[in-house]
């Protein structure tokens, strides 16, 4: 069951959904509602390592 990280191509929100086997992925965007979203690859997050998703405010250095 991961955590799978989430942007809006319309309104640039991030979000984060749990998806448990045989779910579907979300086909819209909790703030705005449109249709144009796309999984985020994420890096893993330790504590105290300071590295975090783009989603998390990791601007563009990150995998997305």
């Amino acid at each position: 069951m991961p955590i799978y990280e989430y942007e809006c191509r319309q309104c640039n929100a991030c979000f984060e959904m749990l998806v448990f086997s045989g779910d579907d992925e979300p086909r819209k965007c909790p703030h705005c509602g449109a249709g144009d979203i796309h999984r985020q690859i994420s890096c893993a997050s330790f504590i105290g390592d300071g590295i975090g998703s783009r989603c998390a405010g990791g601007g563009n250095s990150g995998f997305s």
